[in-house]
Order: C-alpha cells, then sequence, then structure tokens
C-alpha cells in the first residue's frame, strides 16, 4: 500500500477541516453499528466501533471494510499517512478474504507487522461485487511511531484509505504479498468521541479473549467466503475455543483446539485461524 507522500502533505497542509466526516451506519445482518464513512467514487465503506471509554483505556477496536471485489487490493491506515502509522491491506483471492496489518517508517512497501491480534468475524463474506471484512483488531491502539487519537481515545482521528484498480498482489495467495503502488487514496475524520459503544462486548459475543465483533456495511453481501482447513494440535489439551474463536495464528498463545462438533480453519494465514462448524 503506498500511499504517496501527497497524502501526508494533504494532512499537514490542509488539516482536519478538509476531511470527509464520519457518521453512524449499522448493519441490517448483525444489528453492528459503527462510526465510519462511505467513498460513493471508490465504493469503499470504512467503519469503527470501539469499547466503552475506560481507565486503562482499551487496546482495541472493530472494523469494517467493505469495497469492490475487483480492486486488486483494498488498504486503511489507521493513523491517516502511510509512514509509521497501523496499516491493514486486504483482497479476495479463491474466495477467500485475504487481510494483514503492516507497516513502513518511509514511502516504501509496507511489510508484515507483528503485535495487532486479528479475529474476523462471522459477517465477514464474499460475493459477486464486494468484498467485506469485519475484524476485531486488539493490541491496535498503540503502534510503533502512534497511536490512536494521539493516545485520547475521544479526540479526532484521520482515517485514509486506498486502492488499487489496476494492480494485483505478486502472489495473492500471501497475505504478506510485495503489492505496488495504489491508484488512488482519500480520507475521512473519524469522531473517536462517538465511535465507542456500550454494547461493544455482544458485538464480539461476550467475550474479550476468544470472540469477534461484527460489522456493519451499506452493501448486501450474502455469500460467505470459503477457507481452508487445517488440523491442529494444543500443548494444553483441557482448554477448547469456542465458536468463531481464535485457534491458530502468528504470535498466537491460546487454545488451538476447537470444542466438539468444529473444526479449525484457516480465515487469514498465516495470522488467524478461527473454529467454525
Amino acid at each position: 500500500m503506498a500511499f504517496t507522500k501527497s497524502l501526508l502533505t494533504i494532512l499537514t497542509a490542509a488539516g482536519l477541516a478538509l476531511a470527509q466526516s464520519s457518521t453512524q451506519f449499522c448493519d441490517s445482518s448483525s444489528g453492528i453499528c459503527f462510526q465510519g464513512y462511505t467513498d460513493p467514487d471508490f465504493d469503499v465503506t470504512v467503519g469503527f466501533v470501539l469499547p466503552p471509554i475506560s481507565t486503562p483505556p482499551s487496546d482495541e477496536f472493530i472494523v469494517q471494510l467493505v469495497a469492490p471485489v475487483s480492486n486488486g487490493y483494498t488498504g486503511i491506515s489507521v493513523g491517516g499517512t502511510m509512514a509509521d502509522s497501523l496499516l491493514f491491506t486486504l483482497w479476495p483471492y479463491n474466495n477467500e478474504l485475504i487481510l494483514g496489518p503492516r507497516w513502513t517508517s518511509g514511502y516504501v512497501l509496507p511489510t508484515a507487522y507483528a503485535g495487532p491480534q486479528i479475529t474476523l468475524l462471522p459477517s465477514s463474506s464474499i460475493n459477486s461485487t464486494h468484498i467485506k471484512a469485519t475484524f476485531r483488531c486488539q493490541n491496535c491502539t498503540i503502534w510503533e511511531g502512534g497511536s490512536l487519537g494521539s493516545g485520547d481515545l475521544t479526540s479526532f482521528q484521520v482515517v485514509a484509505y486506498v486502492v488499487a484498480t489496476t494492480t494485483k498482489p505478486s502472489d495473492p495467495a500471501d497475505v504478506d504479498s510485495v503489492i505496488q503502488e495504489h491508484d488512488d487514496f482519500n480520507f475521512f475524520g473519524l469522531d473517536l468521541s462517538m465511535a465507542h459503544s456500550d454494547s461493544y462486548s455482544s458485538y464480539i459475543g461476550g467475550s474479550v479473549t476468544t470472540s469477534a465483533p461484527a460489522s456493519t456495511t451499506t452493501h448486501p453481501t450474502s455469500t460467505s467466503h470459503s477457507s481452508t482447513v487445517i488440523s491442529t494440535t494444543s500443548s494444553a489439551p483441557s482448554a477448547t475455543q469456542t465458536e468463531w474463536g481464535q485457534c491458530g495464528g502468528t504470535g498466537f498463545t491460546g487454545p488451538t483446539v476447537c470444542a466438539s462438533g468444529l473444526t479449525c480453519v484457516a480465515v487469514s494465514p498465516p495470522y488467524y485461524y478461527q473454529c467454525q462448524v
């Protein structure tokens, strides 16, 4: 996701006043409400929902990203610029969602970024026109070189997004694939004070450690994504994971054995594996 330097220039020179403003929208299929923005030109929707304000502040949030399935890739910069920001890239491959965090210190290819724990939610899907990723991101409010809202989760945050319409990842099966510069970008102003929800725990199934929240979109997406089935072992046989809970992935230390009737499947390898029926 190669944001050009013009993005940084725009944000520095124009400030926050030029950013599109976020509004609330809710997903009719999941009932989850987000604070975000839909770009009518790019046909991209980006939304965020955060847990209730607390002390100490939470380190997680839920993101929804909806984009045309025809895009080579779509990306988000949580910090609003390419450099020193938490980035995400998303694209479809063989009816699977390929989603992962990236980071870079300059205007060069962002590489895989360790630390964030991503959990795809059940409402994530692909159909003939759109890809929708709804995911819980833990350990995500602070990253190398920055933080959400500059550490104030009731402030204002510029969020940027990019689209690659003429290029595709060199290896679309690999979440860490080399990608070429995007074709276009835009950004919006996210009012973090309006993004907190008292329903957050229900969005993630009542668990803050094993399950993930649901997302919203203005685009109907009815065809669920498929994923590759994997076998797992566990160092703690007595610990089992529940449906939709994470069962493997880079840096994951929780249960890797699913409860009876569930199978651990690769949703966004190598970062995230999930227990599904």
